[in-house]
């Protein structure tokens, strides 16, 4: 996945990334969760007592500064995909968040969320 330089227009890609995945969420959309993302979603709860409406709190409350990489800048792709560096449950346990968006749809499909093996930047974040 591309990383995404620290520019005002990219700021603003994200943005509308993150704009577009609550107005989908407020619409009533669910998210889905990959055979992966599942697994792993096993291990969160097991391990940190973390569940699935704890992962839809922490993709409602991203912001910018908790970009880490993604997006297609294009616009041609089918998914536009993103992954985030954040904090979940009671715990507050950093995890890593990928997700994609339909571009053409109204699907959020969740590709992974777990925590992260090494340590994530946060290009825009302050």
């Amino acid at each position: 996945m591309t990383v995404l330089p620290y520019t005002e227009y990219n700021i603003s890609l994200i943005q509308e990334f993150l704009d577009e995945t609550k107005r989908r969420l407020s619409q009533g959309i669910q998210i889905t969760f990959t055979a992966k993302a599942n697994l792993e979603l096993t291990d969160l709860a097991l391990d940190y007592d973390i569940e699935g409406e704890d992962i839809e709190h922490a993709i409602q409350n991203l912001t910018t500064e908790n970009y880490y990489r993604g997006i297609d800048p294009s616009g041609n792709a089918d998914f536009n995909v993103c992954a985030f560096c954040t904090f979940v449950g009671k715990d507050k346990i950093e995890i890593y968040l990928k997700y994609g968006l339909e571009a053409n749809g109204l699907q959020i499909l969740l590709f992974s969320n777990h925590v992260p093996d090494y340590p994530m930047t946060q290009p825009f974040k302050n």
